[in-house]
């Protein structure tokens, strides 16, 4: 009887239980243990891992925690950039903090820096912050430019004056609204890339430019941003342009020789006007 009684207080009590209170410690274990069964499967992935011992993993693994990643997030992260392992803590947790810092939300960082651990190398902080800046300047918000990042993490990398270029291009010339350059890879490809394949399609009767009048989310026959500049040459030309790969590379070779011959003129006229200033300055300046 006494052992009936003590099940039944047992199970009451376990039933009465709130359920975040029940559930949070397996749930915590879950996300945020390092066990052997996951150094084991991140060396599989990346072999110059298993020199490290377990006092590093176990090092590397409560930093990421400490600053609210999981497990898993941790482990594409080191796959993804075995140095991190190595790398002294506080070299880590400043790179951490210098993506904090870009004010996307701590779960969009940490999304970015899963997918693309590489960028964890980045470690002028305020370098970062201020190419983070110039580009929201351009895309309005810090979530255009996250989403724009996600994208094309190289743009990092890239000189302001070049991504000015390719962005003043999409949006000035072929009238692309900045919406639609946020969810397309077009800011990785070099801006001859992107002419090429606008001027190819315009050439071809395929890509008519946006009235600036017209209401931007009228829609277009035009193909969209991300058909012609995520994909390799053979699906532009068959699919986008409905060509040959043979034929779209022949006019590649004609275009770059075409935008050669036109830099040729423009440095010839360039040299005349200086010529004339000379002429110019000498006729104001005679005795």
């Amino acid at each position: 009887m006494f052992t009936k009684i003590l099940k039944f207080r047992t199970f009451s009590t376990i039933n009465i239980l709130p359920k975040p209170f029940a559930t949070k410690p397996i749930e915590y274990s879950a996300d945020t243990s390092l066990e052997q069964v996951h150094i084991d499967e991140a060396v599989k992935l990346a072999p110059i891992l298993q020199a490290a011992s377990f006092d590093l993993w176990k090092q590397s693994h409560e930093i990421f925690i400490n600053h609210g990643l999981k497990t898993t997030n941790f482990l594409r992260i080191v796959t993804g950039n075995p140095s991190i392992l190595s790398r002294q803590p506080k070299k880590v947790i400043d790179s951490l903090e210098n993506w904090r810092s870009c004010q996307f939300g701590e779960t969009l960082s940490y999304l970015l820096l899963t997918k693309y651990p590489e960028l964890l190398d980045i470690t002028d902080g305020r370098k970062l912050v201020k190419h983070v800046t110039y580009l929201k300047g351009y895309l309005g918000t810090n979530k255009n430019v996250w989403k724009l990042l996600m994208n094309s993490p190289d743009l990092i990398k890239q000189s302001e004056g070049n991504i000015k270029k390719k962005i003043d291009y999409i949006n000035q010339t072929m009238r692309i609204e900045i919406p639609e350059i946020v969810k397309s890879e077009a800011l990785s490809r070099s801006l001859f890339d992107i002419q090429c394949r606008h001027v190819f399609l315009d050439r071809l009767g395929l890509f008519k430019p946006r009235n600036p009048k017209a209401d931007p989310d009228e829609p277009t026959k035009n193909p969209r941003l991300y058909k012609i500049t995520d994909t390799s040459d053979k699906t532009f030309a068959t699919k986008i342009a409905h060509v040959t790969l043979a034929e779209f590379e022949a006019f590649e070779d004609l275009y770059k020789r075409e935008l050669r011959r036109k830099d040729r003129e423009q440095d010839e006229d360039d040299l005349e006007e200086d010529d004339d200033d000379e002429d110019d300055y000498d006729d104001d300046h005679k005795i």
